[in-house]
């Protein structure tokens, strides 16, 4: 049986942090219940495949509870087979993390939580529209500890307007200070939708968003941080993140909820991102997909080394098209990637303007 891996979309919010632009829910939660039968049935409409890993993503998913968890597990384990290791892994922010939901979370079966912390500097949460201030996000990690879990992840975000250089530090090593095994860092970006692209709010320059990430490349890794990925860090191999290591290594995955992405390994598609329209199509039976892209054999190709150039550990050079490489040999010759035992990946100065490199090569 081929394995696969899960991401189901979970979209109820307390509120709408002014620098989102996820498909989202705000003061829909008395529609949680109703939520969850709409993806079992979702669940029950989709092929059976073993799974290597699960996510659950939003919006909120610890906004759900007991009772919602325990009867869209059910269904996931009818419906699946699981993989000895499985990797499960659930979004929670601080204010819905109690004792026991900690605990019953664990028992449920979930082995990975991504805190979303952002900052432990309660002026840039307030700036951030976060429900949450710092003492209550070192707080929920403990609590998580405390059930059980050894396997979290803390999101950590940078690039506020007028940030310094005292204060990003200080951020920085109040986040590794908590001894989480795996970080994940966000550049706050000015998104389509979001309440800060309203009000045309401007970020600073380039060249110091720059030194920002080599300065907490450089403190994540005095904690004993490992980069794997352009914005990802761990203190382990066995801790880096299994379900987005499926993504960047071009893995297939189904998507389930309302917004949700899914990828067969050569078509991209794409569910309705509007919450009334999703109800609606599940209870008529109708398609949920909105959209799909069905990429051809060079485009696969060029994600693999797109993405695999995000990775520490590289591509083969093999894998990279034969009308590129006189392009690539020069950005090895200017110190911007590095070819080592027949593996391309990208340096420390190549990471700085990896997006750039990658639309020149597109």
């Amino acid at each position: 049986m081929n394995t696969s891996s899960l991401y189901i979309h979970i979209p109820f919010c307390s509120r709408k942090c002014l620098f989102c632009s996820f498909v989202i829910a705000v003061g829909q939660e008395h529609r949680r219940g109703e939520y969850v039968d709409a993806l079992i049935q979702e669940i029950k409409n989709i092929e059976s495949k073993e799974l290597e890993t699960i996510y659950f993503g939003g919006g909120t998913p610890s906004m759900l509870d007991e009772n919602d968890f325990d009867r869209l597990m059910n269904a996931i384990r009818k419906k699946f087979s699981f993989q000895n290791d499985i990797e499960i892994t659930i979004e929670a922010n601080p204010e819905t993390i109690n004792h026991d939901k900690a605990k019953f979370l664990k028992t449920l079966g979930f082995n990975r939580i991504s805190l979303g912390v952002q900052s432990m500097d309660d002026r840039y949460l307030k700036f951030l529209g976060r429900s949450h201030d710092a003492a209550m996000a070192r707080g929920a990690y403990h609590i998580l500890r405390g059930a059980g879990f050894d396997n979290i992840n803390l999101d950590l975000m940078y690039a506020f307007p007028g940030e310094t250089v005292d204060g990003l530090e200080k951020d920085v090593r109040s986040i590794s200070l908590l001894g989480s095994e795996h970080v994940s860092l966000y550049t706050l970006t000015i998104e389509p939708n979001s309440r800060f692209y309203a009000t045309q709010m401007k970020l600073d320059d380039d060249d110091k968003l720059a030194e920002q990430y080599l300065l907490i490349a450089r403190i994540l890794n005095e904690y004993g941080f490992k980069q794997y990925e352009v914005s990802n860090f761990s203190k382990s191999r066995s801790l880096q993140s299994t379900h987005n290591k499926n993504y960047w290594q071009g893995k297939s995955y189904f998507g389930l909820g309302v917004g949700a992405h899914g990828f067969t390994g050569r078509r991209r598609y794409w569910n309705t991102s509007r919450l009334q329209d999703y109800f609606e199509r599940i209870s008529q039976g109708q398609d949920l997909v909105e959209g799909f892209e069905d990429l051809s054999d060079e485009q696969i190709v060029m994600e693999k080394v797109l993405f695999g150039l995000r990775m520490n550990e590289g591509i083969a050079w093999g894998l990279l098209p034969i009308a590129k490489r006189g392009l690539v040999e020069a950005w090895i010759g200017d110190g911007f990637l590095r070819l080592e035992a027949g593996r391309l990946s990208a340096t420390d100065r190549g990471r700085l303007i990896l997006d750039e490199l990658s639309t020149r090569l597109i």
